[in-house]
């Protein structure tokens, strides 16, 4: 790929309680207990007024029955997070996401200080990099990249209007006055990208001041359904001319990308 090419819980809280309540029965001796001045039939506590059949807190009243954490009130049944608000369920990047898509993979971007270019040509994995602050820095294999336009030259024409941001490896066989610029992160480590994006991979064989070498790329990309979604009708300041970022379909996987930048072979995996 000719862009990739440039010398580039939730917390659980369950509080059950159950209380259990002893029934108590008294019984008098002398002529005025309860049993004979307060018959059975008339109003001993049995009938009318113990606990065991109107009052007790296992009938009426226990935290068991009528107001127990488990039944009303627990956080597992009305409030966990859980349920309603954990970040994998409403603030994760694959469904609620509070990602800042202008921070993002496939998000505009630019490069700061020292590294950034050799001998005018963009250094995808130099300097210091600005804009892709959502992007993760310790994704297994691979490192974060900031892709922009090169018109050719000392090396391959690139097609990145404003800034890619994304996350990148590389192989190289060949010279080293190329390799050694142009390869970095952990080319077969790198396996997988973040949810939402996909997996581009190329292999050119370039040509730099009478020296040549080939570069394998891998780099995540960001995932669309439609053109709009692609940053589409950018104007690019380095090349002078309108961008070509479309949402591109590769057998049924499709990313953001300009296709001038990619070559007939490449493949594309989505995750």
């Amino acid at each position: 790929m000719k862009k990739f090419l440039a010398i580039s819980s939730s917390l659980i809280l369950a509080l059950s309680l159950s209380v259990a309540c002893g029934d108590g029965d008294n019984e008098g001796t002398d002529a005025g207990n309860q049993e004979d001045a307060a018959t059975d039939d008339a109003g001993t506590q049995d009938d009318a007024g113990t606990q065991d059949d109107a009052g007790t807190q296992d009938d009426a009243g226990t935290q068991d029955d009528a107001g127990t954490q488990d039944d009303a009130g627990t956080q597992d049944d009305a409030g966990t997070q859980d349920d309603a608000g954990t970040e994998e369920d409403a603030g994760t990047e694959d469904g609620g996401s509070t990602v800042d898509p202008e921070q993002w993979v496939g998000s505009s971007c630019t490069c700061e200080g020292e590294g950034c270019e050799q001998m005018t040509v963009p250094q995808p994995a130099g300097g210091t990099i600005i804009d892709c602050d959502e992007v993760p820095t310790d994704w297994t294999g691979a490192v974060l990249v900031c892709m922009r336009s090169y018109p050719g030259g000392l090396a391959t024409a690139t097609y990145f209007a404003n800034g890619y941001c994304g996350l990148m490896a590389t192989a190289c066989e060949g010279a080293s006055f190329i390799c050694d610029s142009a390869t970095f992160g952990d080319y077969v480590g790198m396996t997988t990208c973040p949810a939402g994006t996909v997996m581009v991979s190329d292999s050119q064989t370039i040509e730099v001041m009478g020296q040549s070498a080939t570069i394998d790329s891998k780099m995540c990309m960001l995932g669309c359904e439609v053109e709009g979604d692609c940053r589409a009708g950018e104007n690019d300041p380095v090349l002078e001319e309108p961008s070509q970022y479309t949402c591109i379909d590769k057998d049924g996987v499709k990313f953001c990308c300009d296709p001038r930048g990619l070559t007939d072979g490449y493949t594309a995996q989505a995750f």
